[in-house]
């Protein structure tokens, strides 16, 4: 896909995609797995919590 590595996670409604072009991944896909360490995943996790408020507030605001 144009020279790039696409991460993308899902939870319920919310996607969070993250794109590295491959000159900047050392290693090709193995380097990817080395970029998804349990610190990461967890503020990926977080982001969720954070996009989910926001969601709510967002369509609470709309009633």
């Amino acid at each position: 896909m144009n020279q790039k590595f696409i991460i993308k996670f899902e939870q319920g409604i919310l996607e969070q995609s993250y794109k590295l072009a491959e000159t900047d991944v050392t290693g090709g896909v193995n380097g990817i797995f080395e970029l998804l360490d349990e610190t990461f995943i967890n503020q990926v996790l977080s982001n969720f919590i954070n996009m989910r408020t926001h969601f709510i507030e967002a369509y609470n605001r709309c009633e």
